[in-house]
């Protein structure tokens, strides 16, 4: 499924990423036994919205009516994940509500996903290319555990923003508060 409009849309560092998560997305909906072609789109598509960065993300969030956060503006690559869900929408002529909500929630996540936004969410945190301290144990929670996953690699996520001095998402602390408290209950 491999869509050579996106190929033209995206630079090929994003699009090569993009393949990544799409391989680790269909792994993981075969494993938790959803639709692989929900899986395969969404995250080919999850990245459709960083076809341009910084300041033009934000005059491009308002284009499309999309209301920026003061967190957005100081960090616009939160928007494309947004921006993604319309432009796969608009220009990929997407339908699925289901694969467009996995799109918007892949950066920032949110409480209670389904599981094909929790696949496209982790998925893109983990494919193959990803190198930091953590990954190993995250990939293996994503195939026991996906809620457990999620929690770890937003507190590593926030812990790394935290390090470099930048405001936290607060969509961001909510998904890893909602999911750490559902590894707790456990």
């Amino acid at each position: 499924m491999h869509n050579p409009d996106l190929k033209k849309w995206l630079p090929p560092d994003r699009y090569k990423h993009s393949l990544r998560v799409e391989k680790v997305a269909v792994k993981l909906a075969e494993h938790y036994g959803i639709s692989k072609e929900k899986a395969a789109a969404a995250a080919l598509l999850h990245d459709c919205g960083r076809y341009t960065k910084g300041e033009k993300l934000v005059s491009e969030a308002k284009k499309l009516g999309l209301k920026v956060s003061e967190i957005e503006r100081f960090q616009p690559k939160l928007l494309h994940a947004r921006i993604g869900a319309i432009i796969a929408r608009k220009v990929f002529r997407v339908k699925d509500k289901e694969i467009l909500s996995a799109i918007s929630k892949h950066t920032v996540g949110s409480e209670n996903m389904s599981m094909l936004e929790k696949i496209v969410y982790i998925a893109d945190h983990i494919e193959s290319d990803r190198r930091f301290k953590g990954v190993e144990k995250i990939r293996r929670h994503a195939f026991s555990n996906i809620d457990r996953a999620i929690a770890e690699s937003t507190s590593l996520m926030i812990n790394k923003l935290l390090a470099k001095g930048f405001p936290i998402s607060e969509q961001t602390v909510r998904t890893r508060n909602y999911y750490l408290g559902i590894n707790n209950a456990k």
